[in-house]
């Protein structure tokens, strides 16, 4: 492995913005607003971000937000185009972040996507999450106007 997962720190914002641009050029519909809050403006106890580091150059994120004392939900999860599919760098992001669930006693664990993101889909149900309406979400979550698809992991808590 050559990459290595760290919490967020504020000196990868920059690098961030610059892999969400790259990424943002991929697609014809924009997905995220330049203006709009940065993972430093909004992590916090009930806001945790990891970042995937490829040597010191930012590779991908991953967030995970508190919704009440059993549930919360994935937010961030990007990863640069040249390290899709390398070495594992989504699935040790993912595996961060539901790892903290478990160990918060998260019970549920929502997301919602875009349904231009079939690569994203189809790493969601890989790691068995089943798609919901958007009606089964909890009221308390906060939904992207832009996302079509939703998802929800039942953790095992034993």
């Amino acid at each position: 492995m050559k990459y290595q997962i760290i919490p967020f720190e504020k000196s990868c914002q920059e690098a961030i913005c610059e892999m969400m641009d790259g990424i943002q050029d991929e697609f014809e519909i924009q997905f995220r607003n330049p203006n709009g809050k940065q993972i430093s403006d909004i992590v916090d106890s009930n806001n945790l971000f990891w970042v995937a580091l490829d040597e010191n150059r930012v590779v991908g994120t991953i967030g995970l937000s508190r919704i009440d004392d059993h549930s919360a939900f994935l937010r961030h999860l990007f990863v640069a185009k040249e390290a899709r599919g390398k070495e594992g760098v989504s699935q040790t992001l993912l595996d961060t972040a539901l790892g903290e669930s478990i160990r918060l006693n998260y019970e549920s664990i929502y997301l919602g996507t875009m349904d231009q993101f079939k690569a994203a889909q189809q790493f969601y149900f890989k790691n068995h999450f089943i798609c919901i309406p958007r009606e089964a979400l909890p009221a308390e979550m906060p939904v992207s106007p832009m996302d079509t698809i939703f998802y929800l992991l039942k953790n095992e808590l034993k």
